[in-house]
């Protein structure tokens, strides 16, 4: 590895261990308010995906979603670059009983798994923090043939987004880079049945009405205005997110039927 890739995981990991001693997002959390339907959504293939499997968490940060998944789970482990991240999963799991879970710093860019280990690899905001090319690698290497593959991501198309996020740098690492069009036709080289589901664009303005009597029907009318926008050639790309969902191929040399139009 590179003197660059070792300074830019050692940043990762200084910030991240910063975060999940003291959080330094707070100030950003009100806009996830955004994203109910996505995560809802997330919840729902990771489970279903989860169900009696052998299952990888990439980058499981204090293991909230880790908590929710390893009941389902026939086996469950989590990874992060963090170490106080890692160390606080341990001890919430153990606090839970819950005896399917491990925890390991790990790089997510070079895993020390053996080959088709895993049945499925989902994470939360983590792959637009890394090498994407490795790290696809990596998740293909580590999963079984037919495995499953769930993230949800943020995007970076949307230009007032952009410039929101150029005025609060300290919410952000250095080297993160929301993901774009390209991206996901990177992933085409190691997953097959790419599909993206796209969230977050006029549901950002529910979020200063999201403790009032006006929230669930403002969320709701916004939400289905989304959905009616991103059928608009390329408008889908001015979310705010994505739920990606793939597949490891079960055949050599399979088609790679994607989700990727305009």
């Amino acid at each position: 590895m590179g003197t660059l890739d070792l300074n830019r995981l050692e940043r990762e990991r200084a910030y991240h261990n910063e975060r999940f001693t003291d959080e330094t997002r707070n100030d950003q959390a009100k806009y996830y308010y955004a994203l109910g339907d996505l995560n809802r959504l997330y919840e729902e293939r990771v489970l279903s995906d989860a169900s009696g499997r052998d299952v990888l968490e990439y980058g499981c940060a204090k293991g909230d979603w880790s908590a929710r998944v390893a009941p389902v789970a026939r086996s469950l482990h989590g990874i992060d670059i963090s170490d106080v991240a890692v160390d606080a999963a341990t001890r919430a799991v153990k606090r839970d009983g819950a005896e399917n879970c491990r925890f390991s710093v790990m790089n997510a860019e070079a895993m020390t798994f053996a080959d088709e280990s895993f049945d499925l690899v989902f994470g939360s905001g983590i792959l637009h923090h890394l090498d994407l090319q490795k790290s696809y690698s990596e998740i293909s290497r580590v999963l079984r043939p037919g495995g499953k593959v769930v993230f949800k991501e943020p995007l970076g198309h949307n230009v007032f987004i952009n410039a929101y996020r150029a005025v609060t740098p300290s919410a952000r690492t250095p080297d993160e880079h929301p993901m774009l069009k390209g991206d996901f036709e990177l992933a085409q080289r190691y997953f097959v049945n790419v599909k993206l589901d796209f969230f977050g664009l006029t549901t950002l303005g529910c979020v200063p009405l999201r403790n009032t009597p006006m929230a669930k029907q403002s969320y709701w009318l916004a939400s289905s205005l989304d959905q009616i926008l991103f059928r608009v050639p390329g408008l889908r790309w001015q979310a705010w997110y994505v739920l990606m969902t793939m597949e490891k191929s079960s055949q050599v040399g399979a088609s790679r039927p994607s989700d990727l139009e305009a």
